[in-house]
């Protein structure tokens, strides 16, 4: 079993670990998929590479991606009741949607049914009030 590789739960989730890999990579290290403690189905450059695509297809524009990048570096998805992050909250959220389709094709994030998904911001929400 210590073989086995780890899949996202969430998209969400992925866009997290793509984030801290990003900025690990800038200090120097090196993540490649299948090593550590939690064995991943990926490399950061896959996730980055699917976002390029997205962005040439046109399914994704900066908008998204700036608000990606805004929130990703602060490790928290916006927060719909805040009045100056509305916006951000609905582009964060058709972003999710689109890369969780891609990513679940990719076999990047576990596929579950939709009423068993727990969202990132959720479960760090749960793990905080223990």
């Amino acid at each position: 079993m210590a073989d086995e590789v780890t899949l996202f739960d969430t998209a969400e989730e992925a866009w997290f670990w793509f984030m801290a890999s990003y900025d690990a990579r800038q200090d120097g290290a090196r993540i490649r998929a299948n090593e550590g403690l939690y064995k991943r189905p990926c490399e950061p450059s896959d996730i980055l590479k699917v976002c390029e695509r997205l962005r040439r297809h046109r399914r994704l524009d900066m908008n998204h991606f700036r608000v990606l990048r805004h929130y990703g570096q602060r490790m928290i998805a916006p927060d719909p009741t805040r009045v100056k992050e509305v916006l951000s909250s609905r582009l964060w959220d058709e972003a999710m949607g689109i890369l969780t389709e891609v990513l679940i094709a990719k076999g990047i994030v576990y596929s579950m049914p939709s009423a068993q998904i727990i969202d990132f911001q959720s479960r760090a929400e749960v793990a905080r009030s223990w």
